[in-house]
């Protein structure tokens, strides 16, 4: 059996990815299904509903179905003709599509190793798509496989245990490595871009807007190759970006996100060229900053659309500073989403090939947070933020985290004054 809780209002449809809604289910609710299909879950009562393909969506597990003894052992058929010392296992066995990261463990941050795309993997069990590797690690296959194609099978296995001729040799762990957006983020500083009605360009106040315009705007905030005003150079769209799109949003609001005019699409070009630009209310790493004629401008980290190996999202420890979610922010904070009130998100990135791939923005456009260490009201002193999903924690020094900010706003003396993006 299934248990869970939604953290998003969520649609129920008659089958796994089926367009026939049943039903919707409120945020905050618990839930009881059957069975998970690529993180389909089958509900007790009927229909099937996205969990996210991380578990954004609906926060599940797996629990006992009853307090039923387990079955008694096999006994061993006489007939059969399987050599004494051997069984027959299940496998996996599997071929890389693309480079991959091997971690200490599901989801985990600790990285082991690498492996190549095209090689041929064995594993012994999968948990989510994620792969527990025979020679050590675990693996994400992605949750369509689209990283690593795999099936399981049967072979037979010598379980005549070796004798013990030697001391145990023990493999020393490799050195812990740190998330890599967060190693970016400790050699800067966290800004976040200020949403319309906080633009320099509009005297910090509110556009004027006929009464049939728009009570909100795209909010775009462009991003030059320079320390200078502008856009700079266009940015190719390579297939691993849009591979990435599908693996963030799925296939159907990837549409949307390269349709013409929802303001990251330029005029269709061969191939696809998107602008230097992000959304505001979003956060950033600022890497450094630059005063050119009297004008302060920062250069602010993105991914490289070159890169071949995009993995995170939203929902990591982190992420948020290069996934950046697309809406535009109201006054009031009330969000406007992408098209259909669609959850969309698109990773910020730049051409590497382009001035050595540096960001630069007015630091005017900025919010930036106050500097670390910071010390609380109680004494407590912050010396790095974590950021997960929609709460801001600061790191203390023992290796304890204190929460700074959620959706009902701050919970200590630390304040920064541009709203929270909602999610």
């Amino acid at each position: 059996m299934i248990q869970g809780k939604t953290i998003l209002k969520r649609d129920v449809f008659d089958k796994p990815r089926g367009k026939i809604k049943v039903g919707f289910i409120d945020a905050n609710k618990d839930i009881i299904a059957t069975e998970n299909i690529f993180q389909w879950l089958h509900l007790a009562e009927g229909g099937w509903v996205s969990a996210g393909s991380k578990q954004q969506y609906i926060k599940w597990e797996v629990v006992p179905d009853s307090d039923d003894p387990p079955p008694p052992p096999t006994i061993p058929d006489p007939t059969d003709t399987q050599p004494p010392g051997s069984e027959t296992r299940e496998i996996i066995k599997g071929k890389t599509i693309k480079n991959r990261e091997v971690f200490n463990k599901p989801r985990g941050e600790k990285k082991l190793r690498t492996i190549k795309a095209n090689e041929e993997i064995t594993a012994t069990e999968h948990i989510f798509q994620w792969l527990h590797l025979a020679d050590g690690g675990w693996v994400n296959a992605g949750p369509r496989q689209q990283y690593i194609k795999w099936e399981i099978v049967e072979e037979p296995v010598d379980i005549t245990p070796p004798p013990d001729e030697s001391e145990p040799v023990v493999t020393p762990l490799p050195p812990k490595e740190p998330w890599p957006i967060t190693e970016i983020k400790r050699a800067g500083r966290i800004a976040t871009l200020l949403v319309d009605w906080q633009n320099p360009k509009w005297d910090f106040t509110p556009r004027q807007f006929s009464l049939e315009g728009t009570m909100a705007y795209p909010q775009t905030v462009t991003f030059n190759s320079i320390p200078a005003r502008g856009k700079g150079a266009t940015i190719p769209l390579t297939e691993q970006i849009t591979d990435y799109l599908i693996d963030l949003n799925g296939e159907k609001t990837k549409e949307l996100i390269l349709t013409i005019g929802v303001g990251w699409i330029n005029i269709p070009t061969l191939p696809g060229t998107v602008e230097r630009l992000t959304w505001a209310g979003n956060h950033v790493v600022v890497k450094e900053t630059k005063v050119i004629q009297d004008v302060e401008f920062a250069s602010i980290h993105a991914l490289s659309c070159r890169e071949t190996d995009l993995i995170g999202n939203f929902f990591d420890k982190d992420m948020r500073l290069v996934l950046h979610k697309f809406n535009a922010v109201t006054r009031a904070s009330n969000m406007i989403k992408l098209a259909n009130a669609r959850d969309c998100y698109t990773p910020f990135i730049t051409d590497p090939d382009v001035n050595n791939g540096d960001m630069w923005i007015p630091s005017e456009y900025l919010e930036i947070w106050p500097e670390l260490p910071f010390t609380l009201s109680d004494g407590t002193q912050i010396i790095e933020y974590e950021l997960f999903g929609y709460k801001i924690y600061g790191l203390r020094e023992d290796g304890k985290s204190v929460l700074l900010r959620d959706p009902n706003g701050f919970k200590t003396n630390w304040k920064i004054d541009s709203p929270e993006v909602p999610i």
